[in-house]
């Protein structure tokens, strides 16, 4: 039993350098410029071992990616679910996002892309960690009364995704500048002129 503990801790500090380093190289020379055997070589581990725990570069990424997002969205949970209401707890949430998207933008958008692929591919079953966020916000909202409780959480999380999406796209194509949480809360309120309640 002992030893089979050792091996999983072992296969589990595996993973967690192959995903450090590779974003480590990604911020340094860019996510299109790395390459699995420059990842394999900082890493001092065999390519094939790399792909036993990862089948390509995409993967690790989106996995290191929702791993931060995780983190992030723990880090602020408490304070976003004490604010005083939806637009208070979308605002803050939103915030963290926008300093997320505007320090590491081109890899966000390899792994939205990649997201986007995983959501057309399984549209029923896939969800990301932020979209769950955003539906227990929204069923705090709901039952504070502060917007309405006729739609399905999870539709409203769809229609406030879409402009989300869309949002992203406009400032991917503008350059990535500063003013992407301005701009996310354009489309909040947008969202919220619809989930207001009727109260």
């Amino acid at each position: 039993m002992e030893q089979q503990t050792r091996r999983e801790r072992k296969k589990e500090e595996t993973r967690q350098k192959l995903l450090d380093v590779s974003f480590s190289l990604f911020v340094e020379q860019g996510y299109d410029n790395t390459t699995v055997d420059q990842i394999t070589e900082r890493a001092d581990i065999g390519k094939g071992t790399f792909y036993n725990y990862f089948p390509s570069k995409e993967a690790i990424l989106h996995e290191f990616m929702e791993n931060l997002s995780v983190q992030r969205s723990e880090k602020i949970w408490d304070d976003v679910m004490a604010l005083q209401d939806t637009r208070q707890r979308l605002a803050r949430t939103y915030q963290s996002l926008a300093a997320w998207f505007e320090e590491y933008p081109e890899l966000i958008r390899v792994y939205q892309l990649e997201r986007v692929n995983t959501k057309l591919n399984d549209p029923l079953n896939y969800r990301m960690h932020f979209e769950l966020f955003i539906a227990e916000i929204l069923k705090k909202g709901q039952e504070m009364g502060d917007i309405r409780g006729d739609i399905d959480v999870m539709e409203m999380v769809d229609h406030l995704m879409g402009i989300t999406m869309m949002i992203m796209c406009r400032w991917f194509e503008s350059g990535t500048g500063q003013g992407l949480y301005r701009l996310y809360m354009r489309g909040v309120d947008f969202f919220l002129i619809g989930a207001l309640s009727a109260d």
